[in-house]
């Protein structure tokens, strides 16, 4: 064994002379994969020259040798051959070379390995022809199918059909389908079948090459724009075969309708008269000018295109604006710029607010954007203005600013400052009052949610976090106050109110909200809540539901709650009605007698269900969400009880005053009655008898014997009636009083009228269903019925027949008694005051003496009922009776 092996050690030199030598890329490894040797070409293939690599590690020289090949190299030392046609191989400057390898152990004795032979040939040539040739293989399908490109051959002579793969997709066919020209020509529609009979003819006859587009319904009811090309081959000048290919163009189709509907909207646009368009060239001079310019401008088309620049429409000063801007905006030389020479490549698209001088030399704003117009080297070959009338905005920006400005003197004046925060972009607003309050003006800009945590109260940030998380679960915001430090120390108590803005997910978008300055008002609040502690009333306060916001120590005494208890709920169940109380005063804040009493006896109800009489007081307080009201309470038990005797002592003292009263009335009337009434006929008695004293014609005595008797008779009349109102006026007894029936009184009345009611035709009428019946003094009643009914007849209308009604009515517990007729009727506005006097009569009536009403009255009051009367000349009058 050790000749053999030093035997083939002998020999390793030679194969060293041989590899070196070899044609070929080959090295000789040794069994630690170490070189022995390699051929020039191997040194030369994968460049080593100037390195000497006998004895080197060939993983040291080619690190990038994967583990897979390291494996591949110990099986082959386990006298495995491998050979491999193509495997790429990554060199260390990145590029990738492709060989053919063979591996295969050398033998330094039978069955014992030395190493390795290691042969390669670089086919990178080879391969990327290869690759070159499948690549433009795939992109040419891959081109066919993003195009929508298939091909199809027609053999004439056979009557058969070819189809690809792509022109089955493109009639939504599956792929075994076989085509034929019957089975294929239903899909396309009755106008591109037309168009395929007539070319057919010119196809297998003349054998002439056709480009057409076509329209087809496929197997799926997709409808389908295709463009179908064709040649024909000829043998012996006769057509035996037709072939082309066919694209779907749908989507091209499509693209040209869409673009023609662009087409068409961009010249609508253009044509606007809302909008103001036009365009130069590279020089300056208007190209286009649209009707909405014309419009805007009130120049016509032909005034400006080729003859004026833009510039002619607005002021000086905004034009060296615009430029300089430009200048700096693009980094060029403000000085002699111009913007069409100096800005050849560059995508101006400005917008800002110009001032259009009007043809008539008024001037409007407006918003416009100029951009350059771009040819297809992609240069500037002028500009286009698009520009729309801002009148109105400016008038509504005027009018916002206006209002933004009373609103930040109203946030002065309330210290108060509004907010907003946007959960989108996670941004929040803070308004200058705000940051008034938050002594934050100087740090504004800088201001953040870490700045506003920290100027929080220590022990009011857990209410604000609990805040935040109950808004984020519920979506609604609740108002509430906390306190902060300011920079400089202050402490201040601020209330927060916000709301909760979400999309159409129900997920929160911003919240706005405002926040107040309420230290001052909580601190009177305090010094109010102290006040209120010190009344010696029970004080409720309530908002304008009843909700009661505010108690005192002596309601708990009074209604035997906690303060708990009665907190922001109902007052009703305390006081009932009172709510109603409360809504019915009108109070006035600028009234200096702002407290209100309520008269009217209430009731509080305590806890146990006890009812104890109570006075209230009510006044007004301004508070920051409304009014509020006031109530203070007084138990009035022991008043009432003193109260009530005297009530009772003050109504005997009224009843006494009211009936002197009344029959002062009545002697002042009787007195009245008496001057006046018996004194004229007395005196005119007097007068008759001087003349009959004084003359001796006996005729004229006569005569004045005829007045005397007339006088005598009427003062007879008068004394009559006094007496019997006399007679009236005096006490009369129980036995007086009966039960009388209305119905029994008006017969008698009616019999006692039959003349009268014959003579005019009266109609009367009566319904005494209400009441039938009334305890009264009979012959009053009579005499009341008689007066009424006769007056009606006697003052009847000569147009029409005499009608009265009668009723009997009870309202409030009262019964009251209506005669109604439609007889001439009073006018009460110049005799109303004296429709009741004695001898008072209104219409020229002889048997009118002016009695009857006036006994009517007396008998009424009697009795303490009323009389009032109501009437329309020429229409008539009722009379209403109140018994009670």
């Amino acid at each position: 064994m050790e000749r053999t092996s030093k035997k083939s050690k002998s020999k390793i030199p030679y194969h060293e002379i041989f590899i070196e030598q070899a044609p070929t890329a080959i090295a000789m490894l040794d069994k630690n994969m170490c070189f022995i040797a390699a051929s020039n070409r191997w040194v030369e293939e994968y460049k080593l020259q100037g390195i000497n690599i006998s004895g080197k590690s060939y993983y040291d020289l080619f690190f990038e040798i994967s583990d897979d090949v390291k494996e591949l190299h110990q099986q082959c030392l386990d006298q495995a051959i491998s050979i491999q046609d193509e495997a790429p191989f990554k060199r260390k400057d990145g590029t990738v070379q492709w060989l053919y390898w063979d591996i295969s152990p050398w033998y330094i004795a039978k069955n014992k390995v030395g190493g390795l032979f290691i042969h390669t040939i670089d086919i990178t040539p080879h391969k990327e022809n290869e690759l070159k040739k499948a690549r433009t293989k795939d992109i040419f399908l891959k081109t066919k199918e993003v195009a929508k490109i298939g091909t199809w051959e027609s053999n004439i002579a056979l009557d058969k059909v070819y189809w690809s793969k792509m022109v089955r997709k493109i009639h939504d066919l599956p792929e075994d389908f076989q085509p034929s020209f019957e089975n294929t020509i239903h899909f396309y529609t009755k106008e591109s079948q037309e168009k395929i009979n007539k070319l057919i003819p010119t196809v297998t006859e003349k054998g002439e090459s056709f480009d057409i587009e076509l329209e087809l319904v496929t197997a799926k009811d997709n409808h389908k724009w295709i463009r179908l090309i064709g040649k024909t081959e000829e043998v012996d000048g006769i057509p035996s075969r037709i072939f082309g290919i066919v694209q779907d163009i749908t989507e091209i189709k499509q693209n040209k309708l869409e673009l023609n509907k662009a087409q068409a909207e961009l010249n609508a646009i253009f044509n606007s008269e809302a909008l103001s368009i036009f365009s130069t060239d590279a020089n300056g001079m208007i190209k286009h000018f649209n009707k909405g310019a014309e419009k805007f401008l009130g120049y016509a088309a032909e005034e400006v295109i080729g003859k004026m620049k833009p510039s002619g429409f607005h002021p000086e000063k905004e034009v060296k604006k615009f430029k300089a801007d430009l200048a700096a905006k693009y980094g060029k030389n403000p000085v002699g710029f111009n913007h069409y020479k100096d800005l050849r490549n560059e995508n101006v698209n400005d917008t800002r607010q110009w001032t259009y001088i009007n043809k008539d030399g008024t001037s409007l704003p407006a918003q416009a954007t100029v951009s350059s117009v771009k040819d297809n080297q992609g240069k500037n070959i002028g500009f286009i203005a698009l520009a729309t009338d801002i009148s109105e905005i400016k008038n509504y920006q005027n009018e916002l600013l206006a209002k933004n400005q009373l609103l930040n003197f109203a946030e002065q004046m309330t210290l108060m400052g509004h907010w907003r925060r946007n959960f989108i972009t996670n941004k929040g607003y803070w308004s200058k009052s705000l940051h008034r309050i938050f002594e934050s003006e100087k740090d504004s800009s800088n201001f953040n949610q870490e700045k506003f945590e920290s100027l929080i109260h220590p022990d009011d940030r857990q209410i604000i976090s609990d805040h935040i998380q109950e808004t984020l679960q519920t979506k609604l915001f609740k108002s509430f106050s906390h306190r902060i430090i300011t920079p400089s120390g202050k402490l201040k108590t601020i209330h927060v109110m916000g709301k909760v803005i979400t999309n159409d997910k129900d997920e929160i978008v911003e919240i706005i909200g405002t926040t107040q300055d309420v230290t001052e008002l909580r601190m009177a609040e305090k010094k109010f809540k102290g006040l209120l502690e010190s009344a010696p009333d029970a004080m409720i306060i309530i908002d304008e539901r009843g909700s009661i916001q505010l108690v005192n120590k002596q309601t708990e005494s009074l209604f035997q709650y906690s303060a708990n208890e009665l907190v922001h709920a109902s007052v009703e169940p305390l006081i009932p009605c009172i709510t109603a109380s409360v809504k019915a005063a009108k109070f006035s804040i600028n009234n200096n007698t702002r407290q209100v009493g309520i008269i009217e006896e209430l009731f509080a109800i305590q806890k146990m269900g006890k009812k104890i009489p109570i006075q209230i007081n009510m006044a007004p307080l301004q508070w920051e969400e409304g009014i509020l009201v006031s109530l203070a309470i007084r138990d009035i038990t022991k008043q009432k009880a003193a109260e009530r005797k005297l009530i009772k002592a003050k109504e005997n003292l009224e009843g006494f005053a009211k009936k002197l009263t009344e029959q002062n009335k009545q002697l002042a009337d009787f007195t009245h009655i008496t001057s006046h009434n018996l004194r004229s006929p007395v005196s005119n008695l007097n007068s008759l008898l001087d003349i009959y004293r004084t003359t001796d014609d006996e005729t004229l005595r006569a005569s004045l014997f005829e007045k005397f008797e007339t006088v005598i008779n009427h003062l007879t009349l008068t004394l009559n009636t006094l007496v019997e109102a006399l007679k009236t006026k005096s006490l009369y007894s129980d036995e007086d009083i009966q039960e009388v029936e209305f119905e029994k009184v008006l017969n008698k009345t009616k019999e006692v009228l039959a003349g009268e009611i014959l003579k005019t035709g009266a109609i009367i009428k009566a319904d005494f269903s209400k009441c039938p019946g009334i305890e009264y003094h009979k012959i009053y009643m009579d005499s009341i019925f008689l007066n009424l009914l006769s007056n009606a007849i006697k003052y009847r209308s000569k147009d029409r027949k005499p009608e009265i009604e009668i009723e009997t009515i009870i309202e409030d517990g009262k019964i009251m008694l209506d005669f109604r007729d439609n007889g001439l009727g009073i006018d009460l506005e110049q005799h109303g005051h004296k429709l009741f006097g004695l001898n008072k009569v209104f219409h020229r009536h002889p048997d009118a003496k002016g009695v009857g009403l006036f006994l009517t009255k007396s008998q009424i009051e009697a009795l303490g009922g009323t009389i009032y009367a109501t009437s329309k000349v020429n229409e008539g009058t009722t009379f209403t009776i109140n018994f009670n």
